[in-house]
């Protein structure tokens, strides 16, 4: 029917197509300007807009149509959520947004004592959000200290994704020349950004896919330690796709977080992805660099990105074992088991400031336990992400079992 609005999106969230008649109601057919860092995609000839619209300033314009979930919706999906992270063996998981006020969704379910994991959530910083509102996540910081929900730290978008050249990237990308991506943030504002959430001793934690994202994030988190001075912050980098080899040690140096999704990388160049056409061969040595990172000192942690990518840690597992070269000379960046699980877990622990009382099995340790189906260090590698949990245990409550 091309009448009915259509509305659909990429796996990653950051680009959306859209129809005709989405693009009439949002009244968009023949463009807008928007903010840096977003488009709607032109055809040059028509002078109409395509359909594609890459980042949220371009593809909100459509979604504000969208009539929004019902609380009873958003609760019935926040169960099955509950349900899909027991599982997968998920104890403990950190949102990566506190869209529509999530967070009091989970303090509620919590009060109701039916939070089956804890959650980390952040508050959202967006292009538009005055620096003196940054205050008001110091107010979930002080409100939001249960055993299930807690809250700490501020979410950033620097950039896009390298599959829609929404990245930022130091030099321009290898398949279409003069195209360095954008950001959402100029240097000045994220500087600004940074030193502000600092100074109310918030942990801040930046999405940075492009290495032009990833060094203008190290240089805010620069910029607020000369100002405010250098303390037990755990500053942390979202993905870090692409590292630009100056760039590798800074985040030892800084004390920056290198929190990486090992899922999102091609395990070899034939895998089909789209992914290495964007930066191009001589760059594919500095892409997902794991180990480069490791050996620089990075303190480096593990996740998902859920619900871009499965939430399954096991596959995020073997895709951490299996990684290949691109190409004969590319330094090896696969790593090891133990390497994987200290990232999913203690790492993981590590960088939401709860060391010392989770992420390890250790006597006074909360008793947030998983049993497997297999010993995970006598299966092979190509069976890996078939482990699956048995029984999965939060605050010593069985919250999943398959037995």
């Amino acid at each position: 029917m091309p009448d009915r609005p259509v509305y659909l999106s990429a796996f990653d969230g950051h680009t959306a197509w859209v129809n005709t008649a989405a693009l009439q109601r949002s009244d968009i057919l023949h463009g807008r300007t928007t903010p840096a860092g977003s488009e709607i995609v032109m055809d040059a000839a028509t002078g109409t807009a395509t359909g594609e619209l890459r980042e949220p300033n371009a593809f909100d314009l459509v979604r504000v149509h969208i009539p929004p979930p019902t609380e009873a919706e958003r609760r019935a999906a926040l169960y099955k959520g509950l349900e899909l992270c027991a599982r997968y063996g998920l104890t403990s998981v950190h949102n990566m947004d506190n869209w529509h006020n999530g967070i009091a969704l989970y303090a509620a379910l919590e009060d109701l004592g039916e939070m089956t994991v804890r959650i980390y959530a952040p508050y959202n910083v967006e292009p538009e959000t005055p620096i003196d509102q940054i205050a008001e996540a110091a107010e979930l910081k002080r409100r939001y200290q249960g055993d299930f929900v807690r809250a700490g730290a501020v979410k950033v978008f620097m950039d896009g994704v390298l599959e829609s050249y929404t990245a930022l990237m130091v030099d321009e990308y290898a398949d279409q020349p003069g195209n360095r991506g954008g950001a959402l943030h100029t240097a000045e504002r994220f500087n600004a950004i940074a030193a502000e959430a600092d100074r109310l001793g918030l942990q801040i934690a930046v999405h940075a896919c492009g290495d032009g994202a990833v060094r203008r994030t190290l240089d805010g988190y620069a910029h607020a330690q000369r100002v405010n001075g250098r303390r037990d912050s755990r500053h942390r980098i979202e993905h870090i796709e692409l590292l630009h080899p100056d760039d590798v040690t800074r985040f030892a140096e800084l004390g920056v977080i290198a929190s990486m999704q090992p899922i999102h990388c091609p395990v070899a160049i034939d895998a089909g992805d789209i992914w290495p056409q964007r930066p191009g061969p001589t760059r594919w040595r500095d892409s997902f660099a794991w180990r480069t990172l490791r050996a620089a000192g990075a303190h480096q942690v593990f996740g998902s990105d859920w619900p871009v990518a499965s939430m399954d840690p096991f596959l995020g597992f073997w895709y951490g074992l299996a990684r290949q070269p691109w190409q004969p000379d590319d330094p090896v960046q696969r790593l090891t088991l133990e390497e994987l699980i200290d990232g999913y877990t203690r790492g993981a622990a590590y960088a939401e400031f709860q060391e010392h009382a989770k992420g390890m099995v250790r006597v006074g340790m909360l008793a947030d336990l998983v049993l497997l189906n297999a010993d995970i260090f006598a299966t092979p590698v190509s069976e890996i992400a078939q482990v699956k949990p048995l029984l999965t245990m939060v605050d010593g409550r069985a919250v999943f079992r398959a037995i």
